[in-house]
């Protein structure tokens, strides 16, 4: 028979508050998160039988007779990875999930690693998904912070909230092999792989004459099979058509030839043949350029051609603002004809209002709002710790901001969001954050989570 609830509760209790949305049946038993007087707990409570019992790491079991006099296990484990893979591989709601290339998503970057149960639950009976984890390399040296850390909170703060709608996590911007492989081992459900560095920007002051001798001189059969494909053409994309020119066709195929390839190898390398579902992100969001509607398409198609199929593709959505207002329409089509959705990074510094948009890419669109995390820590730093935040402003050398002057939309907020790295410079193993900004948001969680949910409502109501 099985270990009653109850009895299983009883011994959870007995050591502190069992954080009640967390309780969960595992395997053999029971767990939860509970709060001790030597901080928050993972507790287990399971049959000695059970397989995942020598697995927990951190302490020992005690063990118990249960009502029925058979032997019951019960410890009580620290929050280090090794229990966090654990339980998402015994929660399943608690570990994270692919989005494929329907619907709305939502990612976020915790600079912080701040456990919350705020932010998963504000997307409870929402047709949107979020993505609690999007880290990039350029985060993880910044912040000293490797990319297992932001897996593991994303996992506690699931299992704190109960959330079981489903969540994503995201290895973002990865150009090094050996960050592919750690986010494959480390269980992300999406990988997103940057090409930006491989695209020759520097074909785009070429003459025309110089764009037609470098084409000249590519493969005789690949020539006639781009010139075939597209030029004399027009292509159906919703009410609109799309036609190419020669000499731009060539700059374009110059110009993007060495990504394509890049990410071809990549897909076919790493993840073409994976046994989990896992997303795929062609990140171009570091080109600092806004591709046109014939680069867009140019670009999907080839990679189509190529046998990569990916979910997301990733640009900028200050450097593409522009563009995006004149053509949203048209960049759409592509995204729907070739079946993947469109992720914008730095959301929140170019849109106010995701509704259009949404509703333009037919409710296939990945946001993300990788700024907003830490600017509710530092509203609740402004508001709660004003010493705190004068040292941040003189670390950055700017005056110190208004609590109010701290949001997506304000100057002052873009300077202090855009600064995170140098704000948290200087981070060692041993000091994690020598100005004490995680430590002050700890201590004013509930202040950091109300703020949290202003921020995240404020774009979610529009979606």
């Amino acid at each position: 028979m099985a270990i009653k609830k109850e009895f299983a509760e009883k011994l959870m209790g007995a050591r502190g508050e069992v954080v009640t949305p967390s309780f969960s049946v595992i395997p053999d038993g029971y767990l939860a998160l509970v709060n001790t007087g030597e901080g928050r707990k993972v507790a287990v409570v399971c049959t000695a039988k059970a397989e995942h019992g020598a697995q927990w790491k951190g302490a020992a079991f005690e063990t118990v007779d249960d009502p029925k006099a058979r032997k019951v296990q019960s410890g009580f484990f620290p929050l280090i990875p090794n229990n966090a893979a654990l339980v998402r591989r015994l929660v399943s709601w608690a570990a994270p999930s692919s989005c494929g290339v329907n619907g709305v998503s939502v990612a976020f970057s915790d600079w912080l690693g701040v456990i919350n149960s705020q932010l998963p639950v504000l997307f409870e009976h929402k047709q949107i998904k979020p993505v609690l984890v999007d880290f990039t390399p350029a985060e993880s040296t910044a912040l000293h912070c490797n990319f297992l850390e932001p897996m593991d909170a994303a996992t506690w703060s699931v299992l704190s909230s109960g959330y079981k709608g489903g969540w994503s996590a995201n290895a973002a911007a990865l150009k090094d092999e050996g960050d592919i492989v750690k986010a494959l081992l480390y269980d992300y459900s999406g990988v997103g792989i940057d090409c930006s560095d491989r695209v020759d920007r520097s074909v785009e002051t070429w003459t025309d004459d110089e764009v037609q001798k470098k084409f000249g001189e590519l493969d005789r059969d690949f020539k006639e099979a781009i010139d075939k494909s597209y030029l004399d053409a027009e292509f159906k994309l919703g009410d609109d058509k799309l036609a190419f020119e020669e000499i731009p066709l060539h700059r374009m195929v110059l110009e993007y030839g060495q990504a394509i390839m890049f990410l071809q190898k990549m897909y076919k390398d790493y993840l073409s043949d994976t046994p989990w579902d896992r997303d795929f992100e062609v990140d171009m969001s570091n080109c600092a350029k806004a591709m046109t509607p014939q680069e867009h398409y140019f670009l999907a198609n080839e990679l189509k051609r190529a046998a990569v199929k990916f979910d997301t593709l990733c640009i900028d959505a200050v450097v593409a603002k522009d563009e995006m207002d004149r053509n949203l329409k048209l960049h759409a089509a592509i995204a729907k004809a070739f079946d993947y959705r469109l992720s914008f990074t730095n959301t929140a510094l170019a849109f106010d209002d995701l509704e259009e948009v949404t509703k333009s890419f037919n409710r296939k669109i990945n946001f993300k709002l990788t700024n907003v995390l830490w600017l509710a820590a530092l509203q609740t730093v402004a508001e709660t710790e004003p010493s705190l935040l004068a040292s941040i402003a003189e670390r950055i050398d700017r005056p110190v901001p208004a609590r109010e002057e701290l949001s997506p939309a304000d100057p002052a907020g873009i300077a202090f969001a855009t600064s995170y790295d140098r704000i948290l410079a200087g981070q060692g193993e041993k000091d994690k954050n020598p100005l004490g900004i995680r430590a002050a948001v700890e201590k004013h969680l509930g202040t950091y989570e109300g703020k949290l949910a202003d921020l995240v409502n404020h774009y979610i109501r529009t979606i």
